[in-house]
């Protein structure tokens, strides 16, 4: 097996560190939105604001740190390659970022969000075609490369949702639920989808390099019963508008896979977890512990969520979306993510500052979560509102970005040129 590349690895370092820049900005105008809703700021507007929030965290954190770490996992050799594409994303993003708080959905910010679609399709078919051309990887990662092309299919397919939206409201629609399904159609492949399988596809790309042993049957029953969860889940977020009981039959078929393939996945990793915990190191493993917690609470969510009273309270409780969306997008992609990074060498877990950093980080996701869940609550059982809950919500929000920035901090200021470990060596 040979190494990668020093100059590469620095250049997946660079952009790996770009990526977390654009988290650790997305989660402070997160902090700033959490503070209009007690002491706006006079000329912004909340909506227009948090668009470019959604969008920042989705594709300049999430995409391109799936970007950078598919690349490095699966074609390394290539990374020169794709330098142009990187940075036309770079220049989609950074669009974004200025346009969605001044204007919203308008000209200038729908055409920055169009041309990273059309990035992303050109970023699918590159990236395909380079693994084909690569013979051995196809027997190399039998378990982990399946999953990547099907959150690459995922991330394709939730693109529709987008493009629907222009001629939704090009028709005076857009105050109808289909503007919502829309929206939903897009969020449920991107989350439910392309982040979840790409994340399952790097945490079985780890096993792969470590030579755990694993059941091909049992990976490809996992596989499936994912596969359809997602495809068929879909309905589940179509509930609030009362469909016909055909819909809801798939949604309860779509919410008892994902529980099934939940319980394939422990079986499949729980008699592995102390070879694990040696193999991968206690901080990244008990990262990893908690990014699988999130996903197993999703889960078990999405379940009671098909049953007709709890749809109905998801939509018309924005904080329960919100809530259910960081859970996936925070408690599971990102924190596996940082420990995905931590384990390149990109991210430093074991300073105390990136400690610091870590501890902030869960604490303020944590913490925000349980008031975000536990406000509806108080109101459903006549308990009123939470003392001081804006407030107390705003000071979990920021401690999320100020951990992330000390994260980043830590990682450009000690970092030290390595080679690429050997137990993480390319062919």
């Amino acid at each position: 097996m040979q190494a990668i590349r020093s100059s590469d690895n620095l250049l997946f370092r660079r952009w790996a560190l770009l990526s977390f820049f654009w988290f650790v900005v997305a989660g402070s105008m997160g902090a700033f939105l959490r503070l209009q809703l007690f002491n706006p700021v006079v000329d912004i507007n909340y909506k227009h604001f948090l668009h470019g929030h959604s969008h920042l965290a989705f594709l300049g954190w999430v995409f391109n740190a799936l970007f950078v770490s598919l690349i490095y996992a699966y074609i390394p050799a290539h990374v020169k390659r794709y330098q142009l594409l990187f940075w036309l994303l770079q220049v989609s993003v950074l669009g974004m970022l200025i346009s969605f708080p001044i204007q919203g959905y308008k000209a200038i910010s729908i055409t920055f969000s169009t041309l990273h679609i059309f990035l992303s399709y050109w970023f699918t078919y590159q990236f395909l075609k380079d693994v084909r051309r690569e013979t051995a990887l196809t027997q190399k990662h039998l378990f982990s490369l399946p999953f990547v092309q099907w959150s690459l299919f995922f991330m394709v397919l939730s693109s529709i949702g987008p493009f629907a939206l222009g001629a939704i409201i090009a028709n005076g629609l857009a105050g109808t639920s289909y503007y919502q399904l829309a929206i939903y159609f897009y969020l449920h492949f991107q989350y439910d989808g392309w982040f979840t399988f790409a994340v399952f596809g790097l945490f079985f790309w780890w096993l792969e390099q470590y030579k755990v042993p694993l059941s091909q049957n049992l990976v490809n029953s996992f596989l499936r019963l994912m596969a359809f969860s997602c495809l068929s889940g879909y309905a589940i977020s179509t509930l609030w508008t009362h469909p016909p009981f055909w819909v809801y039959g798939l949604a309860a078929l779509a919410a008892i896979s994902q529980p099934v393939a939940l319980l394939l996945f422990v079986r499949l990793i729980y008699p592995e977890r102390q070879r694990l915990k040696i193999l991968l190191g206690k901080l990244v493993f008990y990262l990893t512990v908690f990014a699988s917690l999130a996903f197993g609470i999703k889960t078990i969510m999405q379940l009671f969520s098909t049953l007709p009273a709890i749809a109905d309270l998801a939509y018309m409780v924005r904080s329960f979306t919100i809530g259910y969306l960081h859970l996936i997008f925070l408690g599971m992609v990102t924190v596996f993510l940082i420990a995905w990074f931590s384990k390149l060498g990109f991210l430093t877990l074991s300073h105390r500052f990136s400690g610091a950093g870590i501890i902030l980080l869960l604490l303020g996701f944590t913490g925000s979560e349980v008031y975000l869940f536990l406000q509806p609550l108080f109101f459903m059982y006549g308990l009123g509102a939470i003392p001081s809950y804006f407030s107390t919500l705003f000071i979990f929000s920021i401690l999320m970005p100020v951990g992330a920035a000390l994260l980043l901090a830590t990682a450009v200021v000690s970092h030290k040129p390595t080679k690429t470990p050997a137990h993480f060596s390319v062919t």
